[in-house]
C-alpha cells in the first residue's frame, strides 16, 4: 500500500520561543497529517548542533537537541514557572545565537526542580548511560574550555587521561548530571509525541548522517574507531570528488571510520547507533549510503577535495551485523549522487528502499522526460532539505525544460505548478511519496532549508508561521 508523507524538521514548526519544539504545535502538526491522509512525518537529524547549526554535524550521534524541549510543557508539569518563560514573539527564522545565549539558563531552572521527576530521570540515566556519560562529560568540558572543539582542549582532557577525567566527574558532578537531565527532558517529550503520532497512524521517519562531526563526543570518546594520527588529527577526511557541478569537489571534513578496527567486534558501535535510532523512529533514513560500499578519502589539511581517492567500505558486512541485532529494521537508503553497479548491488542485497528526487530525474530528450520507470521499493520526493523549493525550481527552468515538465505533469496556464508536480510524484509506482511542506505551500527559495556547501545565510533557519500554514494549506 502506498503511503504519503511530509518533510518538516522539528525546528521548523511554529514557535513562540524562537525554534520549533515538541509541544502543542507538534501535536497539531500530527493532527494535520492525519486530516490530510498522510502516513509519514519525516524529520532531519535530531542531535545537538554546533558551529554552522547543521543537524548533519552534531556533537553526538545519540544525544537530542535540547533546543527542541518545549518550555510550556515544562511549565504545565511544574518544572518551570510562568515567569521563567522568555517573552513571546512571532519569529520567521530560527536565531541559533540567541538560543545559545539564553536557553540553557531557562533549562537550568527546570533542573532545580528535578526531584519532581527524579525516579523517571534515574531510570533514564540507567538505561542510556552507554552514551550519556560520555556526552555529558564532553559537554561540561567543552563549556569549561569556552566551547572550543575537544582537539583544542588541554592535553589531559583531549587525550582523556583517566585521572583527569575522574577529577572532572567528581568536581563537576552536578553539572554533568544537569546535562543528563536535559537529555532526559528531550527524550521524555519526544517519546510522548511519538506515541501520540503512532496512535494517529503516523510513522516518524528519522535521519542519521553517515559520518560523525570531528568535534563530537563520539570521536572524543572513541578515537580508536576513527582514522586518527597519534596527535588525534585525522589522517583522512570525508567528502565528494569533483564533478560537473563542483570543480573542486566537496570537502566535508568529517574523520573517516576505522573500519578495520570496527570489524573486530562486528561493527558494535554502528549496531548500537542504528538500534538506538530505531527506538526513536519508525523508519530510518541513512544519509550517503554509497559511502558504505566505497568512500572518498581526502588527505587531512587539503583545502579542496581534488586529491582524494576511493577506498573500499565495509559493504554488506556492516548491514548483516545490523540485521542480526535489528532484523525488522525499516531503513531508507539515501542513494543519490555518483553510483556504481557495486552500490546498486549493495542496495539490492540490503533490500532497502532508495530515493528519487523529481528535480534530479528530468531527462534530456522529449521522448524520455524522466529517468524512470520507477520500482515500487523507493521513496519519491519533489525535493529534500538540500534542494530548491519546487516552486523556485520550476521558475528557474529554461523554456525547453519547462515545456517538458508542463507536458509531463499536465500543467496549464491556470494551474499552480507546485501542486501539479506533487500530484505527478504521488502517482508514480513508488511505495512512498514524501513532500517538503514548503512545496505544498508554494514557497520560493527564501524558505528553503539548506544550500549545500555553504555556511551562514539562511541555512537551517526556516520556520513555518502559523498564519502561513492556516491560510495556504
Amino acid at each position: 500500500m502506498k503511503s504519503a508523507g511530509v518533510l518538516l524538521h522539528i525546528s521548523s514548526l511554529p514557535s513562540k520561543y524562537g525554534i520549533g519544539s515538541m509541544g502543542h504545535e507538534a501535536y497539531e502538526f500530527v493532527d494535520f497529517l492525519k486530516r490530510t491522509g498522510n502516513k509519514i512525518w519525516q524529520i532531519l537529524p535530531i542531535g545537538p548542533t554546533s558551529f554552522g547549526d547543521s543537524p548533519y554535524a552534531s556533537t553526538s550521534a545519540f544525544a537530542f537537541n535540547p533546543y527542541f524541549i518545549d518550555l510550556e510543557l515544562l511549565k504545565e508539569e511544574g518544572l518551570l514557572n510562568e515567569n521563567d518563560l522568555p517573552p513571546l514573539k512571532e519569529v520567521t527564522r530560527v536565531n541559533y545565537e540567541e538560543l545559545f545565549n539564553t536557553r540553557e539558563t531557562i533549562l537550568h531552572k527546570a533542573y532545580l526542580n528535578k526531584n519532581k521527576v527524579l525516579e523517571e530521570f534515574q531510570k533514564f540515566v540507567s538505561e542510556e548511560n552507554y552514551w550519556l556519560e560520555d556526552f555529558a562529560t564532553y559537554s561540561i568540558l567543552k563549556k569549561e574550555h569556552t566551547y572550543k572543539p575537544w582537539f583544542y582542549w588541554y592535553d589531559d582532557f583531549k587525550y582523556k587521561k583517566p585521572g583527569s577525567i575522574a577529577w572532572v566527574k567528581n568536581e563537576y558532578n552536578s553539572q554533568i548530571e544537569e546535562y543528563k537531565f536535559y537529555q532526559f527532558l528531550a527524550y521524555r517529550q519526544y517519546f510522548k509525541l511519538k506515541e501520540y503520532a503512532n496512535s494517529k497512524g503516523i510513522e516518524i521517519l528519522g535521519d542519521i548522517p553517515i559520518y560523525c562531526a570531528y568535534d563530537s563526543s563520539d570521536v572524543w570518546a572513541n578515537p580508536e574507531l576513527f582514522l586518527l594520527n597519534p596527535d588525534l588529527t585525522p589522517t583522512f577526511v570525508a567528502g565528494c570528488p569533483p564533478d560537473a557541478f563542483t570543480e573542486d569537489g566537496q570537502l566535508w571534513g568529517n574523520p573517516i571510520y576505522n573500519y578495520a578496527k570496527m570489524r573486530e567486534d562486528n561493527y558494535a558501535w554502528w549496531v548500537k547507533r542504528v538500534k538506538h535510532s530505531l527506538k526513536l523512529f519508525d523508519m530510518l533514513r541513512i544519509d550517503h549510503f554509497r559511502g558504505f560500499e566505497s568512500y572518498y578519502a581526502i588527505p587531512y589539511g587539503d583545502k579542496t577535495a581534488r586529491n582524494g581517492h576511493w577506498e573500499k567500505g565495509p559493504d554488506y558486512q556492516l548491514f548483516e551485523a545490523i540485521s542480526q541485532e535489528c532484523p525488522k529494521a525499516n531503513i531508507v537508503a539515501e542513494n543519490l549522487g555518483f553510483l556504481t553497479p557495486e552500490v546498486n548491488e549493495l542496495l539490492a542485497k540490503c533490500k532497502y528502499p532508495g530515493m528519487h528526487i523529481f528535480q534530479f530525474e528530468l531527462g534530456y530528450e522529449d521522448i524520455v522526460p524522466l529517468k524512470g520507470p520507477y520500482k515500487a521499493n523507493n521513496v519519491f520526493y519533489t525535493g529534500t532539505h538540500d534542494n530548491q523549493t519546487i516552486t523556485s525550481y520550476y521558475n528557474s527552468l529554461k523554456l525547453r525544460e519547462k515545456t517538458i515538465v508542463d507536458k509531463l505533469c499536465k500543467i496549464s496556464f491556470y494551474d499552480r505548478p507546485n501542486l501539479k508536480i506533487i500530484e505527478y510524484v504521488m502517482k508514480q509506482n513508488c511505495n512512498y511519496a514524501i513532500i517538503p511542506l514548503q512545496d505544498y505551500l508554494g514557497l520560493d527559495d527564501l524558505s528553503r532549508m539548506n544550500i549545500p556547501s555553504t555556511t551562514g545565510g539562511i541555512n537551517w533557519q526556516y520556520e513555518i508561521g502559523r498564519a502561513s500554514c492556516r491560510e495556504r494549506v
